[in-house]
């Protein structure tokens, strides 16, 4: 297996391969999860088989029947996207996953903020904003930041209302006068 490219991270282990020819891409797979699963258990460690999944990425392989992926004997679920360090890869690296499970992840905090703003100084704002926002928005945007600007307008179009209502700014208030008071850069253009 020694073309196959293994990256472990904490408890995150990925096994990365590719083949033009989609059965011995599964067939080479399938030798890799085996001894990846032998590995394990002679180092007295556990695969959560419920968490393992694989993604093929590339337009050439869409319309192709694929084989199965296993791991003793257990099929391997075959998904869209697959989450790495945080950051949910598609097998199109459209990017729409991961910027959707961003912004659910942000929507939350025009109540919140709407709801704190009276009460808090405007500097704990501001730290509120890069703690709870800004960190979310730029974590992985050099990955996802290269999608078209139509599946980002939506996060930016979040993040102007919440950098509107942490701010105490009526909304005709100009977009780089935000990103000004606050010391950033739009992320997402």
């Amino acid at each position: 297996m020694s073309d196959a490219k293994l990256k472990l991270f904490a408890d995150d282990t990925n096994l990365c391969l590719h083949d033009s020819d989609l059965t011995k891409l599964f067939s080479r797979a399938n030798i890799g999860m085996s001894q990846l699963c032998d590995w394990f258990k002679v180092n007295k460690l556990s695969l959560s088989l419920d968490e393992t999944c694989y993604t093929i990425f590339g337009l050439t392989h869409k319309n192709m029947t694929a084989d199965t992926l296993y791991i003793n004997d257990k099929v391997i679920q075959n998904v869209a996207s697959c989450k790495y360090l945080g950051i949910l890869i598609d097998s199109d690296l459209k990017w729409i996953e991961h910027i959707k499970y961003i912004y659910n992840k942000l929507i939350k905090f025009v109540s919140i903020f709407n709801k704190i703003r009276a009460k808090l100084p405007s500097e704990i704002l501001r730290l509120t904003y890069f703690g709870f926002v800004h960190s979310h928005l730029s974590y992985g945007i050099e990955i996802y930041g290269n999608t078209t600007t139509n599946h980002l307008s939506k996060l930016l179009v979040l993040n102007n209302i919440l950098l509107h209502i942490l701010q105490h700014k009526l909304f005709k208030t100009h977009i780089i006068d935000l990103y000004n008071t606050y010391f950033t850069l739009l992320l997402l253009c």
